[in-house]
């Protein structure tokens, strides 16, 4: 499947992506992860069947999408509410659509699927399954850290690299800690010239701590609102390999399926990425 560049004018921001030209049928939206970017599933995209459209976005501050005003802050919710703009956008007339997201993707289209149940056929989630959560003892202290640095109102120093392939080989070190030839794909299109080099195009305010974290009984109340079918795709040696705990919530999703395929946390880019496309083009299907 080709994929063409694209820009989504919504009610709240301009968000950039790739498109497979198709403009027929209930929408396919891919949803990337913290700090990467829409050509994280460049890869997926070679191996997909789809006759429907097939959307790779750039979350809000990544990529080549918009940045968010100064009086506005990436709080998970603020998300949510752009994929409610995107999905009004891209079907305007209805037609549920099907969410993939990987990582803090996913975690954005688990939320707006359960916020929106009629607003989703189905659900994917890579390496995916909710957010860190908070006990109330962590509250204030969260609080207290999240204000004090959104109060010190300093630009942050940009990071210029000399070249892509330096710039690629720091985000090998980055979350998630992904291989070279996928770094470079997203360092491709997160990168932007300025004097002396190349900078990230990403809003330097996603590195922001949150200011409130859902509890785990919230996050609970929440999943159980998920109506759709959820095909959830775990790398074996991705994040529920280091996290057991994560399991547990796999009971909070009503309507929920589980696979496990090769690869670590960027196994959508660097894994067994015919097996685990084959997995979404047959739960698309289903």
């Amino acid at each position: 499947m080709q994929l063409e560049q694209v820009k989504i004018e919504t009610s709240r921001l301009t968000l950039s992506g790739l498109w497979n030209g198709i403009s027929k049928g209930a929408p396919v939206i891919a949803l990337h992860g913290w700090l990467d970017n829409a050509a994280s599933f460049e890869p997926l995209a070679e191996y997909m069947t789809l006759d429907q459209p097939f959307y790779a976005i750039d979350l809000a501050g990544h990529g080549l999408s918009e940045h968010r005003p100064k009086a506005s802050s990436y709080h998970m919710i603020e998300n949510v509410i752009d994929i409610a703009a995107l999905v009004s956008a891209l079907s305007p007339n209805g037609l549920p659509v099907i969410l993939l997201g990987h990582s803090f993707g996913g975690i954005i289209a688990a939320l707006f699927a359960a916020a929106s149940p009629a607003s989703v056929e189905r659900l994917v989630m890579l390496d995916s399954l909710g957010p860190m959560t908070d006990q109330a003892s962590s509250v204030l202290p969260q609080l207290r850290k999240a204000v004090e640095k959104a109060s010190s109102f300093k630009a942050s120093k940009l990071t210029i690299y000399p070249s892509l392939e330096i710039a690629a080989n720091v985000r090998t070190k980055g979350v998630g800690k992904i291989n070279y030839s996928s770094a470079l794909a997203l360092v491709k299109r997160g990168l932007k010239a300025v004097g002396g080099g190349l900078t990230w195009t990403s809003d330097p305010r996603l590195m922001a701590p949150s200011f409130l974290r859902l509890s785990e009984s919230q996050l609970q109340a929440i999943f159980t609102g998920i109506e759709c079918p959820v095909c959830l795709v775990c790398g074996d040696k991705g994040y529920f390999s280091d996290y057991e705990s994560l399991n547990k919530r796999l009971s909070y999703i009503p309507h929920l399926e589980k696979h496990i395929v090769s690869g670590g946390h960027h196994f959508h880019m660097e894994g067994d990425i015919p097996k685990t496309t084959a997995i979404i083009n047959e739960f698309i299907d289903a």
